[in-house]
């Protein structure tokens, strides 16, 4: 938990899912991340680990291959965030030209959390900043995390929905009543730039009607949001 909450509950062990999120109604097949499996998280971080559903098996749920896939917006470019990109060969991946740049020649301090071989012949669209990718799908920069990290904000007939791109849980988000006063948020547990995380995730709170912190476990036994 340590390394979702920053300065907070070192040693308490939580379920940590990594999700791919698919958008409904976009008029496109659009992922956001696409997640990793148990067998690179064991491998390569020496993270205990087991599978929920192969990338296929979640994809074929919605009636989807891999190549179906039009758009993958890539919330930054961690391992666990984008094992799987390259599978969908005909997408066009979408990342923050700051988050490319430091994912190919990452600092000291992350470089354990990227895999370069993950990006080899992934068809970037680079963006800058923030921007509306398509009608009611706005990518929306919020470092910290990592130096290009994004958020996704997805209208829906419920409000805005938010995938927080930082890797947090609802933790974060809901500080213990006695802090709470003067730490309304608590930091990404890994990060580059602690300050950037804390006054994104407040950013981010503020403006999401549905917040979806990106590792959160409750997400896990829903099948729709909202």
């Amino acid at each position: 938990m340590s390394a979702m909450t920053y300065r907070f509950n070192y040693g308490k062990k939580k379920f940590l899912p990594c999700y791919c999120w698919y958008i409904e109604g976009a008029g496109k097949h659009i992922l956001v991340d696409t997640a990793t499996d148990a067998i690179l998280a064991k491998e390569f971080r020496g993270i205990p680990a087991e599978n929920i559903a192969t990338f296929e098996d979640a994809l074929s749920g919605l009636g989807l291959k891999p190549d179906d896939i039009d758009i993958v917006i890539q919330t930054h470019l961690q391992w666990d965030h984008c094992a799987n990109t390259f599978k969908c060969r005909n997408a066009r991946v979408i990342v923050q030209e700051e988050e490319l740049r430091f994912a190919l020649a990452p600092h000291p301090i992350l470089a354990a959390t990227y895999k370069k071989s993950l990006l080899k012949d992934l068809h970037f669209m680079v963006v800058r900043g923030r921007c509306e990718i398509i009608p009611g799908i706005e990518l929306i920069p919020t470092p910290g995390h990592t130096p290009g990290c994004q958020s996704v904000s997805i209208n829906t007939a419920k409000g805005k929905a938010i995938i927080t791109g930082f890797c947090c849980v609802k933790e974060n988000f809901e500080p213990p009543e006695d802090i709470r006063e003067i730490m309304p948020v608590i930091a990404p547990g890994i990060h580059l730039n602690a300050v950037d995380g804390f006054e994104n995730a407040i950013f981010i709170k503020g403006l999401a009607d549905i917040l979806i912190p990106c590792h959160d476990p409750i997400f896990s036994k829903i099948k729709t949001i909202p």
